[in-house]
């Protein structure tokens, strides 16, 4: 155990002389993190909005009632409708002030009616990319429901264009009560497809009603979301740093000093992994503790998510360790680990959660191994994980560690014995 800790604070030391290295594995991911959040509408996500200018020149009901379906609470929050003239509207326009501009011509409400050639004036903000195309897909879905309108209710439309007859100041009666009745079929012919069900009612037995899918969990915040996979870049960096060591070591000697010395080579190793998992469990105290004041996260939790995220961090550096041991050269090494590497961030959670990425895409990231250990992570984080269930997790993780670096020391031994 002697040989085992005094391998470890050469360790802990040489890192303390490279402090910059130490920065650059927690640094960039951070900072990297922190800007896609950021850009994301920092802790909360908001929903991106259009600000959508309208000119209303026809002044009717029906062009009141295209301004009300554009507004912020129909659509849903995505268009913030605002009432403006031609002249004023395209002089913001001009000043990029909006995100698009609407102008309802004069005639609107009677071609509608009529169902008569009409065309609304759409110009959009050249250096905004996709609020412009959410305005534009909010008028094709209007056009949509006006064309599908007149399918069913279009002669009376036309009817009610024109006025009540002549000599009359409004409809009679039974022509309201024609129109009421039919609008009533329609309705009722159409209901479950216009007017689907607020509550659907399941019946079973207690504990047949559990949620398989997780499709009623609670919305996360898309800095939850981007917390793990920020910390998991962190992780793979130094992973990658420290394997790259064994290089280092070959270079001075010091791997041949150990290989034929009394001493164990796996004492070395253990060394090493010491080293590694107290670099890993500051850095993981560091990002996560950063996150969860950031994020407002339950601080209960965090305990958990510092050992998770070491005993993760240590299997990543078993695993690129062998690739290094493996590699011929340490040019070869750092080549194929960086060459992995990249690929394991990109798929595995890092630079996009999985619930952003395609469902074929986050299917076979969560197979990765940072992928599978970032979701474990996200559980924790959201109170989704059971104790047995995580501790089997960690005891698979340390396992793997443990048998990497026997290999290793196989490797190690053998490689040595040639020369």
């Amino acid at each position: 155990m002697g040989f085992v800790w005094s391998t470890a604070r050469k360790e802990l030391r040489r890192h303390r002389r490279d402090p910059l290295g130490l920065v650059f594995w927690i640094g960039i991911p951070l900072i990297v993190g922190g800007l896609i959040i950021l850009a994301s509408g920092g802790s909360e996500g908001p929903s991106p909005q259009a600000h959508l200018l309208v000119a209303d020149e026809d002044d009717s009901f029906l062009s009141h009632l295209l301004i009300g379906a554009l507004s912020q609470d129909a659509a849903g929050g995505l268009i913030r409708a605002e009432a403006t003239d031609r002249g004023a509207g395209t002089a913001r326009m001009d000043a990029g002030g909006a995100t698009a501009l609407l102008v309802i011509p004069d005639g609107f409400s009677r071609a509608v009616l009529q169902e008569e050639p009409v065309v609304l004036r759409l110009v959009t903000n050249p250096s905004q990319t996709i609020l412009p195309g959410i305005v534009e897909e909010g008028l094709t879905l209007l056009t949509d429901g006006t064309f599908y309108l007149h399918r069913l209710i279009g002669d009376d439309l036309r009817v009610f264009s024109e006025g009540p007859p002549e000599g009359m100041d409004t409809f009679s009666g039974d022509r309201i009560a024609e129109f009421s009745v039919r609008v009533n079929e329609i309705v009722d012919r159409l209901g479950g497809i216009l007017l689907p069900p607020l509550i659907t009612v399941e019946t079973g037995t207690t504990g047949e009603a559990e949620d398989e899918t997780g499709e009623e969990e609670d919305a996360v915040s898309i800095g939850v979301l981007f917390l793990p996979g920020i910390l998991f870049m962190a992780l793979l960096f130094m992973a990658q740093g420290l394997s790259a060591e064994f290089w280092q070591e070959r270079e001075q000697r010091t791997l041949r000093r150990v290989v034929v010395s009394p001493r164990s080579i796996y004492a070395f190793l253990t060394g090493k992994v010491v080293s590694g998992l107290l670099l890993m469990a500051g850095v993981s105290l560091i990002a996560l503790s950063i996150g969860y004041a950031y994020l407002s996260l339950d601080p209960q939790t965090l305990p958990a998510a510092v050992l998770w995220s070491t005993l993760s961090g240590a299997a990543l550096m078993a695993m690129l360790s062998m690739i290094q041991l493996f590699a011929s050269s340490r040019r070869m090494g750092n080549t194929l680990t960086m060459i992995l590497i990249f690929p394991l961030m990109m798929i595995g959670g890092s630079f996009f959660p999985f619930e952003a990425m395609p469902e074929w895409m986050a299917a076979i990231g969560r197979f990765t191994p940072n992928g599978w250990a970032l979701e474990q992570l996200k559980a924790i984080l959201l109170h989704r994980v059971e104790l047995g269930s995580i501790a089997e997790a960690a005891a698979g993780l340390i396992a793997t560690t443990v048998i990497l670096f026997f290999l290793g020391g196989l490797r190690l031994r053998g490689a040595f014995a040639r020369e």
